[in-house]
């Protein structure tokens, strides 16, 4: 009878203890934004092996049967007709400076219209603040970044690329060179350009990327910070077809050196009232949009000059 009451004591100690602790994570302020920030942080870490984005954008974690749900099984909002309107008469995109938070939410935010902010980045690619122009410091940084399991990786360079091994992968950093009319490679001109995608999807490569290219001076500070983002390097590469990555949220590219021509497409629900935009993205402009409403693409740099593009998906919470 001793031993039953001792074995209940303790059962009773281990659930009074964490209810404590429960209650302690939802009550206490501190407690709870410590909690919640790991929480945020595990979640990142998990991307590369599960996506739960959808889940966080859903409104529900298991969705009704009915078909006139406003939400879609894969989680995404749904749109109907009328939210097409928004883009119907849209023409060129906006061009601004100097932006402010109230004239981004004003001129964008607010009706999910694409903008192009022309001195989104603050300084020019030679006189970057980590790089200053030195193409071999960047690469040093890419190449981390290349051998931390990158998601979504693709380049001419290597075949197979997600599973290349470590050396293939420094070998393919030497192929990246800045700028070259005749580059050359054993003695022969190289006729083929190059170009290489991909995303930094582990915690430990978004932070580094946080380092290497600061936010854009009208990134509110009450965002969250980018739960992801992209690296696109090209030269001289000519290709018939667009490239199309995956994105979600709202989604900030930058244009840090050189240029890259890029294409938004409305969703299919609102194909047949808006227009389809064609962007020259120039180096220290800045892109920003929603994939609620638009589809991006973009096609490799056919200069000689390399293209360094580096985009960031934050959630739509502004």
């Amino acid at each position: 009878m001793k031993l039953i009451r001792e074995r209940v004591w303790k059962v009773c100690k281990v659930v009074l203890l964490s209810a404590l602790m429960a209650l302690s994570c939802y009550y206490i302020p501190g407690v709870n934004w410590h909690v919640t920030a790991i929480g945020r942080l595990v979640m990142i870490e998990l991307l590369p092996f599960w996506d739960w984005t959808p889940l966080y954008r859903s409104k529900c974690l298991i969705e009704r049967s009915s078909k006139g749900a406003g939400v879609e099984k894969s989680g995404q909002f749904q749109l109907i007709p009328e939210d097409c309107a928004v883009c119907e008469n849209l023409g060129l995109i906006p061009v601004h400076a100097n932006l402010t938070y109230e004239q981004l939410f004003s001129h964008s935010l607010m009706s999910n219209t694409p903008i192009i902010v022309a001195d989104g980045i603050a300084e020019a690619w030679d006189e970057h603040i980590r790089y200053g122009g030195v193409w071999s410091r960047f690469m040093t940084d890419v190449e981390h970044l290349l051998l931390n399991n990158p998601c979504d990786f693709q380049t001419n360079l290597l075949f197979r690329a997600p599973i290349a091994k470590p050396s293939a992968l420094a070998r393919m950093v030497e192929l990246l060179e800045p700028d070259k009319d005749a580059d050359t490679l054993n003695g022969n001109k190289r006729e083929n350009g190059w170009f290489v995608q991909f995303r930094n999807c582990a915690k430990r490569t978004v932070k580094r990327t946080r380092i290497m290219f600061r936010k854009p001076y009208f990134y509110p500070g009450h965002w969250e910070s980018p739960f992801t983002s992209w690296l696109l390097l090209s030269n001289q590469y000519r290709t018939p077809l667009d490239f199309s990555p995956n994105m979600v949220g709202l989604v900030i590219v930058s244009q840090l050196r050189s240029q890259l021509n890029v294409t938004l497409s409305p969703i299919s629900e609102c194909g047949y009232r808006c227009q389809t935009q064609r962007i020259l993205l120039q180096e220290q402009q800045t892109l920003l949009f929603s994939t609620t409403l638009w589809n991006f693409a973009y096609s490799p740099s056919q200069l000689n000059q390399t293209s360094v593009t580096f985009i960031t998906e934050t959630y739509e919470n502004a």
